[in-house]
C-alpha cells in the first residue's frame, strides 16, 4: 500500500516515508490512494474469574471508551451503548461521582483535562465538566474519531472524512486541514503534532500553523492505536501485523519495530517510571517495556480483564487502567502491584 506523495520514496528502519501533498485548509477531498479496511481489535478468549491482576471494579453496562485526568485524578467511562459517561475518582473506583446523558452515541474521547472531557459525537464535539454536568458543542462536519488538546491550547478533531479542525480556546473552528483518509488517532508533544490514519495504516507529522500535512510513515499493515511519551516519541500498534513502533523526530523517522504477538492494541506510557505499555486483546495480557535502548525490553507483564480493548496510564503514579469492552469491569494495576 502506498501513501499519497508529492517527493520519493525514502526507507528508513524498514517503513515507507512518504512526503505527504500539502493537505490544505479547506478543502474537503480525500486523497485518491489504495486503502485497507480499518483494523479492529482482535477478539480475547476468555478469562477465568479472579486471574486478571489488580483491582477489578464490576461495570457492566461499560466498555466503549476510558481518558484519564491528571489533575483531577479522575476516570471517564463510556457506557456499552455510548449514550452516557460515567466519572469516578480513582481513590475510590467502586464509586461513580456524576454520570452524564449525551445527545447522540459516542464514538470516543478526546483529552481528559482540568476536569473537562472531550467527548465526541456524530457532527460535533463534546466538551463535559465533571464537576457540574455541563456540557458545551461545537458542530463539526463528518463524524469525530480523534481530539486533543494541544500545549498551545488549541484542540485538534480528526473525523472519517480525513480531515483535521482546528479549534480555538473559544470553541471557533479556525480552519480545516485536509489531506488523509481518516484521521484515527492524534498526538501532539512540544507542538509537533502526528495524526494515524488506519485506511492507509500511516502516521503522518501534521503543520497545523500552515495548515499542511508534512512526511508519514508506514505503521505496519494494519494500524490502530497512537501515544507520545515525554521525550517526544510517537508509539503506535499494528494490530493486524502484530508490530509495536515507534517514531520520532521532526521531521518525522522511525525508531524501531517490535514484533508483538496476540494483537497489540490499546498503548499507553508511564512518564515516571518510563515504561510503555501494550495491552493485547488475542491473550487477554498487557505489557510493559522499556525503551532506553532504542529497542523495546520487556520487564513485566499481567492478566487483563477480558477484551481491554482501552487502556490509559497514570503519567504521574504509574497506575494501568484497562476496560473490557464486553462488560467484565475496569481493572487497576498500581505500581505496588506491578
Amino acid at each position: 500500500m502506498n501513501v499519497r506523495g508529492r517527493a520519493g520514496v525514502v526507507m528508513a528502519a524498514a517503513a515507507a516515508v512518504v512526503t505527504l501533498l500539502a493537505g490544505c485548509s479547506d478543502s474537503a477531498d480525500t486523497p485518491d490512494v489504495p486503502t485497507i479496511a480499518p483494523q479492529t481489535p482482535i477478539a480475547a478468549p476468555a478469562v477465568a474469574a479472579g486471574v486478571p491482576a489488580g483491582q477489578v471494579v464490576p461495570m457492566p453496562e461499560a466498555g466503549a471508551a476510558l481518558a484519564y485526568c491528571p489533575s483531577t485524578e479522575q476516570l471517564a467511562v463510556l457506557s456499552s451503548d455510548r449514550r452516557s459517561v460515567e466519572f469516578r475518582q480513582t481513590s475510590a473506583l467502586s464509586t461513580p461521582t456524576r454520570s452524564v446523558g449525551l445527545s447522540d452515541k459516542a464514538s470516543g474521547f478526546g483529552t481528559f483535562a482540568n476536569g473537562v472531557l472531550q467527548v465526541l459525537i456524530p457532527n460535533a464535539l463534546l466538551t463535559v465538566d465533571s464537576a457540574t454536568g455541563d456540557v458545551a458543542r461545537t458542530d463539526l462536519p463528518g463524524t469525530p474519531l480523534s481530539a486533543v488538546l494541544t500545549s498551545q491550547g488549541q484542540t485538534l478533531v480528526g473525523n472519517d472524512l480525513g480531515q483535521i479542525a482546528v479549534i480555538d480556546a473559544e470553541g471557533r473552528v479556525q480552519r480545516t486541514i485536509s489531506g488523509l483518509v481518516r484521521v484515527d488517532a492524534l498526538a501532539e508533544h512540544d507542538g509537533q503534532v502526528v495524526a494515524l490514519d488506519r485506511a492507509q495504516s500511516s502516521v503522518t507529522q501534521v503543520d497545523v500553523a500552515d495548515g499542511d500535512l508534512g512526511v508519514a510513515l508506514r505503521s505496519g499493515d494494519g494500524a490502530t492505536n497512537l501515544t507520545v511519551d515525554h521525550y517526544g516519541r510517537f508509539l503506535s500498534t499494528d494490530t493486524k501485523g502484530g508490530e509495536f513502533l515507534g517514531f520520532s523526530g521532526d521531521p518525522l523517522v522511525n525508531k524501531f519495530r517490535y514484533p508483538v504477538a496476540f494483537g497489540p492494541y490499546a498503548v499507553g506510557y508511564d512518564d515516571t517510571h518510563n515504561l510503555a505499555w501494550v495491552a493485547t486483546t488475542g491473550d487477554n495480557r498487557v505489557t510493559a517495556y522499556e525503551l532506553a535502548s532504542g529497542t523495546p525490553v520487556q520487564t513485566r507483564q499481567f492478566t487483563t480483564v477480558g477484551q481491554a480493548d482501552s487502556m490509559v496510564v497514570d503519567p504521574d503514579k504509574g497506575t494501568v487502567y484497562l476496560l473490557s469492552a464486553r462488560g467484565e469491569g475496569l481493572q487497576a494495576i498500581s505500581p505496588d502491584q506491578q
